[in-house]
């Protein structure tokens, strides 16, 4: 009673905190380049009347890009202040976020992480002071820079990719997605637009009502609630179906051929390739082993498995006719802890089966193993996923019986246990309430291990015409929810199948379900249909959900239920309180007959009060005063030499187009020179360099024109000049109001302080931009770059090598990799700390395309294959 209590009390407020989580999964998605000009997406703020502000205004919204389209720039936001424009623009080249104005660069800019980018939402915030006439821009809440700004008027108009604005026309949109647009003004919120809609063209934000317009809209949060078709149709012979989660393909394999879907394709998804295997039998399954790249089809009762690796296109074996399988609906999994393919379960020949068989692909040997623990009930129909590392697999419900006897009392299974792959043994974590009715499932688990959740599809095994419900679950608790649309599902026994797939790449969860053709027919032929949902999937709306009197009936007792049970607590908690009150006054009276008969007052031992608790340490990395600290908020003139030079005056705007290749050049060899030496370079030095061949006379004219050049477009930038002092020409500057990225690097390279994270967080901060003096190619400077990259390299691999808690902070380890990458594309350390550090953060599909592309540049430069397999990489 206690026990379905307890349940019923969790599973609302599990459905509760379900409802709260799905702000992740609305938006208004932008149709890009991918799409004709006609068809690409706009979101339109005060087109017909912009809106009016004074004081400060800041503009915030959430924003990440749409994975695996190949073109991505363009522009995400403009801001309309009377004739003038303020945008917002992706940087494809260069991989940065630009803030323009006009034909002018703001010195504002900033890249995002990855990762960050294409699976989180990121929050932009833009904010215009317009007394002090300055626009500013932060990410995630970390500013990113700021600039003056003459604004004409207090009026704006706000227009999100695509617009049809007269003046401010574009169709150049990166393929990406918003939400939760809020404007405040003075720190007060004046409008928001939460884009939770599901269609129309209007919508209206919370605060004034004020209206924006959508032109070829993809609102995000449909996609969360109901399935989607992406595939019907039929294939020769007795088809199964395997996904490869690496490349994020479905993989249906019948006799003649393979269908492969790739879900990271946007159009053209499916291909078809020749691929032919005599015979598959009924009750054969399909998996992709991702650690060997091949494709394998398993006959569980002959011990036999047929191969297929792209590289040789063909299957190595075929199966012959023979009774049906024994093993009808087994669970399998493939282990990366010992490579080897597990078979879990099943029925056959009116036998439910509980056994647990092992087949290593190395050796081709087939195991039957013997497993401790829990009893783990004989069944089929039953949900498995594996866990994040590979060692544990979780078994989900089923059908079967206590003694494997299809006579003796079959019945559903609702308990979830765990199967360890290195001790061979079952657990039994909980069992559910079957609150729904009776459900068995498809042969699949999703694992989310971040949340400690599973999905599952469910069904009902007593009508042919089913639906499949995808389910969604505790880990730790018996709790769990129906959610999303349902599927039609034609299941019978020994001819249906189905499965369920999940793409962390493309965020979407796969089904498939299979249906064959009678045995008996001469020519049989399988119908496959295979069906999408954005992840993570959501329930549907109040409106949209067609609720049964049943579920009505449910609601209301589990209101019921729930006032009963908060009651009971109650009682039960006051009972207590007077039992330990009662327990406490005859404890007094004891202590006081014990006092009065043995011990006086004074030989009572003493009171002893602890001390407060310090205030925990915070390690912090100190700059000396005599370095430059980094950039501050304030605007400061700037010339950065990491990635492309770039020169910018204490306004923003950037100048480096006043710089012809030889005051660029001059410019350097005199910057350059005076940070790494501290002294300069002489005339003779830069005569032999810039004017080498010509007389002492023709190479001073030279050199004197060219500096005088050199010294006005230094005026032009601010705060920084070139100087002779004694024989030696320097580049100078005021500390306070002028930034060296250079001068910062080498003051940090040279100091004499302990490589731990702070240190290296600070280089990253310089180094992340770009390579040094990227695209910039001097004979001279080949030995500086050498040495900038050396000593990037040396400090970055040390700091790996050498800190023992790295490895607790994957996200770090990866920015850490990425700027050796920058200088290094070919460093092997480093592709194996990404690796493996993306491994550790369940980021399979991204590690291999690390190292893919590692492989495609060894091949590249050197001519020859990278010696190094990919497990060999994250081994």
């Amino acid at each position: 009673m206690y026990r379905s209590l307890l349940t019923l009390f969790l599973l609302l407020i599990f459905n509760t905190i379900g409802q709260a989580q799905s702000y992740l999964s609305y938006g208004l998605a932008f149709n890009g380049h991918e799409a004709v000009a006609e068809k690409r997406t706009a979101f339109e703020i005060a087109t017909e009347k912009p809106l009016c502000f004074s004081g400060t205004i800041r503009l915030e919204f959430d924003l990440n890009f749409v994975s695996y389209n190949h073109i991505y720039f363009g522009y995400i936001l403009r801001i309309i202040n009377d004739n003038q424009n303020i945008d917002l623009i992706y940087d494809q080249k260069t991989s940065l976020f630009r803030v323009i104005s006009g034909q002018h660069f703001f010195n504002i800019s900033f890249s995002c992480d990855a990762w960050k980018l294409y699976n989180e939402w990121n929050r932009v915030s833009i904010t215009m002071d317009l007394e002090k006439k300055q626009i500013s821009l932060a990410v995630n809440n970390k500013s990113v820079g700021s600039s003056t700004f003459s604004f004409k008027g207090n009026c704006f108009k706000f227009l999100y990719g695509a617009n049809d604005d007269e003046r401010f026309h574009t169709r150049d949109i990166p393929p990406m997605r918003i939400k939760d647009i809020r404007i405040f003004q003075d720190e007060q919120l004046n409008c928001h637009w939460p884009l939770e809609e599901v269609a129309d063209t209007l919508c209206y934000d919370d605060v004034r009502q004020e209206p924006a317009k959508v032109k070829n809209g993809v609102w995000l949060k449909p996609g969360h609630q109901y399935w989607k078709t992406i595939g019907s149709f039929q294939m020769n012979g007795n088809a199964v179906v395997a996904f490869d989660q690496r490349n994020e393909q479905l993989l249906l394999t019948g006799i003649d051929s393979i269908v492969t879907y790739d879900l990271r394709q946007q159009q053209h998804a499916r291909t078809a390739k020749a691929a032919g295997q005599e015979n598959i039998l009924i009750g054969c399954q399909s998996i992709y082993d991702t650690l060997s790249n091949q494709l394998y089809n398993v006959y569980i009762d002959q011990k036999k498995v047929a191969v297929y690796s792209p590289e040789h296109p063909q299957w190595t074996t075929t199966f012959p006719d023979t009774i049906l399988t024994e093993f009808w609906h087994a669970n399998k999994f493939i282990s990366p802890v010992d490579t080897a393919l597990y078979i879990v379960g099943g029925y056959g020949q009116l036998k439910y089966k509980n056994v647990v068989q092992r087949w290593q692909p190395r050796t081709g040997k087939w195991e039957l193993l013997s497993a401790g623990g829990n009893f783990f009930p004989p069944r089929y129909l039953a949900g498995l996923g594996l866990n994040a590392s590979g060692d544990t697999a979780f078994i989900l419900g089923g059908y079967g019986s206590m003694t494997g006897d299809q006579m003796l009392d079959p019945r559903g299974y609702y308990d979830l246990f765990a199967f360890d792959v290195r001790s061979r043994t079952f657990r039994k974590r909980f069992s559910l309430d079957s609150v729904y009715g009776s459900f068995t499932f498809a042969n699949s688990l999703i694992i989310d291990a971040k949340r400690r959740q599973y999905y599952g599809l469910v069904f009902s095994k007593d009508s042919f015409n089913s639906r499949l419900q995808l389910i969604q679950g505790s880990l730790d608790r018996p709790v769990y929810k129906l959610t999303a649309t349902t599927i039609p599902y034609s299941f019978y026994d020994v001819q249906s199948f189905a499965d369920l797939y999940y793409a962390p790449g493309v965020g979407k969860l796969i089904a498939v379900t299979l249906l064959y053709d009678d045995q008996e027919l001469r020519q049989r032929k399988t119908n496959v249909n295979v069906y999408t949902i954005d992840f993570p999937p959501l329930d549907l709306g109040p409106v949209e959900e067609k609720t049964s009197g049943s579920k009505e009936l449910l609601s209301k007792w589990l209101i019921f239920i729930l006032l009963f049970f908060v009651l009971a607590i109650g009682a039960l908690w006051w009972r207590f309180r007077k039992v330990v009150l009662q327990k406490g006054r005859e404890t007094d009276v004891a202590n006081k007959v014990e006092k009065v008969e043995g011990e006086s007052e004074a030989e009572l031992p003493q009171t002893v009060t602890a001390p407060l608790a310090e205030a925990p340490y915070s390690e912090e990395l100190t700059t000396p005063e005599n370095e430059p600290s980094e950039v501050p908020e304030a605007l400061r003139s700037c010339i950065r030499l990491f990635g492309p030079f770039q020169a910018f005056n204490s306004e923003g705007e950037e100048l480096t187009g006043l710089f012809t290749p030889l005051m660029k050049e001059l410019l350097l060899l005199i910057l350059i020179y005076t940070v790494r030496t501290g002294q300069g370079i002489t005339a003779d030095e830069l005569n032999e360099i810039l004017w080498n061949g010509k007389s002492a006379k023709d190479a001073k004219n030279n050199r004197s024109v060219n500096l005088a050049k050199l010294k006005s477009i230094l005026e032009k930038i601010g705060n920084c000049m070139v100087n002779k002092k004694s024989v030696y020409w320097q580049f100078q500057y005021t500390e306070d109001n002028f930034y060296l990225d250079y001068e910062r690097f080498v003051s940090l390279t040279r100091r004499k302080a302990a490589i731990d994270r702070p240190f290296i967080a600070e280089l990253l901060k310089v180094v992340e931009t770009g390579a040094f003096l990227a695209k910039t190619e001097y004979d001279w400077l080949d030995d500086i770059k050498a040495e900038v990259s050396n000593a990037v390299i040396d400090l970055s691999l040390g700091y790996l090598n050498e800190d023992t808690q790295v490895g607790e902070d994957p996200e770090f380890v990866i920015r850490v990799t990425n700027a050796v990458f920058l200088f290094d594309r070919l460093n092997e350390e480093a592709l194996e700390y990404k690796c493996k550090s993306l491994i550790q953060l369940k980021r399979y599909s991204l590690a291999n395309n690390t190292y893919e592309k590692f492989v495609k540049d060894y091949r590249d430069i050197y001519g020859d294959e990278f010696y190094k397999s990919f497990n060999d990489v994250i081994r």
